[in-house]
């Protein structure tokens, strides 16, 4: 009898609980779908730029803002480099100072243009002593034109040679008047950072060979052309050595510190599409506008805005997919 009793006990018991498990899960799921934005009445204007959820919706409250302030701070630009090339005292006495270059390629192109300088010169004058004979009839016009064609093949040779130094950031014209002692390094920097770095910034650089010491040096050149694969520019840094500590393809770290001030808002406000940027600006309490920005200097954890967008503006900083979602329904 008794064990009948607790039989009937037990069922009741189990009976309630899982009437209690079901009703939570239930009301767990009611409030995720109340979360929903599929739920939430949202909807919006002009293409997705507008999105206007209804004044009370609980969804609003995904979605948090801060003011976007001008900020005065300290950016610091790091970027790896490499020792390109030296100037290195000649071991002969007499002898000009020597230009060592960390590729193979770049010492042939450096010793063909100096190559191309002399014959160029020797061929201009033998050109010019054909012309003067071809006048007084003293010579040919095939000899004129074989000292022409041969003038032009030595320029054509030294041209070729120019280029191929400018596109490692070198003037060849340049090179001889550096003094002993002078380095150079490349690097390569966000296309975001050139309306910062100009030509004369000066710059720390630090070396693994020598972790305790701290070298200075200037941007002496930047590129003229983007690499359009990695969207980052190249400049030629100048730092001067007289110890000979540094070598070339040695490999090192350039940072420049330089006072800077800005619209500065939240890296997780910012999003991408079709390699344009956006942000989320909260225009009134239940109402948010796509706006498309310009973006310039970055750093940890803040970005700057170069235009797009005032002081004062209430900016989206959580969730900010979900709205993208919404606005360019994805």
């Amino acid at each position: 009898m008794y064990y009948t009793h607790f039989l009937r006990m037990l069922t009741v018991i189990l009976l309630i609980s899982f009437n209690s498990t079901c009703k939570c899960k239930q009301e767990n799921k009611e409030v995720k779908k109340d979360l929903s934005l599929e739920s939430s009445g949202v909807h919006t204007k002009e293409g997705g730029k507008i999105i206007e959820f209804p004044p009370e919706a609980p969804q609003l409250g995904l979605f948090k803002s801060q003011k976007i302030v001008f900020i005065s701070y300290d950016l610091n630009i790091n970027a790896p480099a490499t020792v390109t090339g030296r100037i290195k005292k000649s071991d002969s006495p007499g002898l000009p100072s020597l230009i060592l270059f960390a590729s193979p390629d770049l010492t042939s192109a450096y010793a063909a243009y100096l190559q191309n300088l002399s014959l160029i010169q020797i061929a201009q004058t033998n050109f010019n002593r054909m012309k003067d004979l071809a006048e007084h009839g003293a010579a040919t016009g095939k000899e004129l034109n074989d000292a022409t064609s041969d003038l032009y093949n030595k320029q054509a040779s030294l041209a070729e040679n120019e280029a191929k130094l400018r596109r490692e950031g070198f003037n060849p014209k340049n090179l001889s008047k550096a003094p002993r002692g002078t380095v150079w390094l490349i690097s390569d920097v966000p296309e975001s950072e050139l309306n910062i770095l100009i030509e004369g910034i000066k710059c720390d650089l630090t070396f693994p060979s020598f972790p305790s010491e701290i070298f200075s040096g200037k941007i002496d050149a930047i590129a003229e052309v983007l690499n359009s694969e990695t969207r980052k520019a190249r400049i030629r840094i100048i730092m001067h050595d007289p110890k000979d500590k540094i070598r070339p393809g040695m490999y090192g770290k350039v940072q420049f510190k330089m006072p800077e001030s800005g619209l500065m808002i939240p890296r997780k406000s910012l999003i991408s599409s079709n390699a344009r940027y956006y942000v989320f600006i909260k225009t009134t309490l239940n109402t948010f506008e796509r706006r498309e920005v310009t973006i310039s200097t970055e750093t940890d954890e803040f970005i700057e805005v170069a235009s797009g967008v005032i002081e004062g503006e209430e900016i989206v900083t959580t969730n900010v997919f979900l709205l993208k979602g919404l606005s360019f329904g994805i």
